[in-house]
């Protein structure tokens, strides 16, 4: 049996250790009600502001007169400049519609061994406390009637940008095409051209690395890129400097010309594109739209086609003037990276607006022909982006010349259309319609009032045909959020 100094020594230590066992259960039970207390938290929001860039000057470039190939035989490649294009154009402040007096400065033509006319630069510097860019507008138009070449031509003014598609032109038997790269800006511009075709993307050497040098315009001959090609569609990039680009079509029909025009770009690859007006210069039945080789080339035609990698199923509808639905809507699977062509038909003589909806993104043109007692002639009729708020137009010289608008809003929409002398026109559309409108040639215009709205001025006479879409100006910088300390 132990003694009690053992007892003891035992119950000392037994007692040291439930002493602790109770000081670490009273640590754990503070710990834990300490969890259970909601502590309070201090916040505050980082001091920042929300600068907004101001607006830059507004520039456009007028493509220039009309060029022809080989008019010397020593210098086959060369352009050559037919005749001169008559430009109109103008600016208002964007807020009051003050009138503005663009500054009008040339472009080197330096690919025109005739240069009876450069391009022209129009520029206009932002108004002192503007928060908005000006509005801003110019177009050209030009008749040619030589041996080589003949028919009407007008085009718009157009902004330079880094990236930008034409859907249109040939380099078949009797057509020629000729790109214009103008460069408005104080860089080089390095030019890549993607070129492809009714049989995919075409290898075309000496497509890439084309130098555009400052307040210069280079021609390039499509034919020399992609030879014997029916159905161009045209990917047109620049690193540096941004380029204006444009197309000129001409044919030859047996001996005497078919037509010419200038090809403006196209809206960007998207699911919907909206071409506002599309004019048919003679009737189009369902009987004569194929031929053995596909379809007859006079045909009203869409050429669509698919930048990425799947195959896109496409709805056409076709809609009057009067808002009535022409002919039946067209469904078709087209294929990635190949040009396709797909007639318009059956459709009376008029004017129409075409709309293309897509499972994929698309680029998209329509080509009408005219052949009368006057001549003959073609038009491509470019889909658009559409317009948000305010905007000008510039209707230059020329037969007949309309304004299509589409109202591609959720709701109706009155519209003020003020020329820059006379007498404003009110106008209503409702919303999902069309309308068109009779424009005096050699008059600037601002159409207020719309929330999104779809454009284009076409010219229709006898023997000639033409059109140019408006598009609303390069998007501004974002703004910029700025973190102080």
């Amino acid at each position: 049996m132990p003694d009690k100094s053992q007892l003891a020594r035992i119950g000392g230590r037994a007692g040291r250790g439930v002493l602790g066992l109770a000081g670490i259960a009273v640590v754990v039970a503070t710990l834990g009600a300490a969890t259970l207390v909601t502590l309070p938290t201090i916040e505050r929001e980082p001091q920042s502001s929300e600068i907004a860039p101001l607006p830059s000057e507004q520039q456009r470039v007028c493509p220039g007169p009309l060029l022809t190939l080989a008019e010397d035989s020593t210098q086959a490649q060369s352009a050559s400049s037919v005749g001169a294009a008559s430009v109109v154009y103008g600016a208002n402040d964007a807020v009051s519609l003050e009138q503005i007096r663009p500054q009008v400065t040339e472009i080197s033509a330096v690919d025109d061994v005739n240069s009876r006319q450069p391009p022209l630069l129009l520029t206009v510097p932002v108004q002192s406390g503007a928060t908005v860019p000006p509005l801003v507008a110019g177009s050209q138009s030009q008749v040619a009637a030589t041996d080589t070449i003949g028919g009407l031509a007008v085009a718009a003014c157009a902004e330079a940008v880094s990236d930008s598609w034409i859907v249109g032109g040939s380099t078949d038997i009797g057509r020629t095409s000729l790109l214009l790269l103008s460069n408005p800006t104080p860089v080089l511009a390095t030019v890549d051209v993607t070129v492809f075709g009714e049989s995919g993307l075409i290898d075309a050497p000496g497509s890439t690395g084309i130098l555009v040098q400052p307040g210069e315009q280079r021609v390039i001959s499509l034919a020399g890129l992609a030879p014997n090609v029916k159905s161009p569609v045209l990917q047109v990039s620049s690193r540096g400097g941004q380029v204006a680009a444009s197309l000129e079509e001409s044919s030859i029909r047996g001996i005497e010309p078919g037509g010419v025009e200038i090809i403006g770009t196209t809206a960007t690859p998207a699911f919907n594109q909206i071409i506002a007006g599309v004019r048919v210069m003679a009737d189009v039945s369902a009987e004569t739209v194929t031929t053995g080789e596909g379809f007859n080339a006079d045909t009203p035609s869409i050429r669509v086609f698919v930048p990425g990698s799947s195959a896109a199923t496409v709805q056409i509808g076709v809609t009057g003037a009067d808002g009535t639905t022409e002919g039946t809507s067209t469904q078709v699977d087209v294929e990635p990276g190949i040009a396709t062509e797909i007639p318009l038909a059956p459709l009376a003589v008029g004017s129409f607006s075409v709309h293309l909806r897509s499972d994929e993104p698309i680029v998209a043109a329509a080509r009408t022909v005219t052949d009368s007692a006057g001549g003959k002639d073609f038009g491509w009729f470019s889909a658009s982006a559409p317009l948000v708020g305010s905007f000008a137009i510039a209707v230059a010289a020329g037969p007949s010349p309309t304004l299509h608008l589409v109202n591609g809003g959720a709701a109706d929409t009155a519209l003020t259309l003020t020329p820059a002398e006379g007498t404003p026109v009110d106008l209503q559309i409702d919303a999902g319609a069309s309308a068109t409108v009779p424009v005096s040639g050699g008059v600037t215009y601002v159409v207020s009032g719309g929330s999104e709205l779809w454009a284009l001025v076409d010219y229709s006479g006898d023997g000639v045909l033409s059109s140019f879409a408006v598009n609303p100006p390069g998007p501004l910088a974002s703004s910029i959020r700025v973190y102080t300390r």
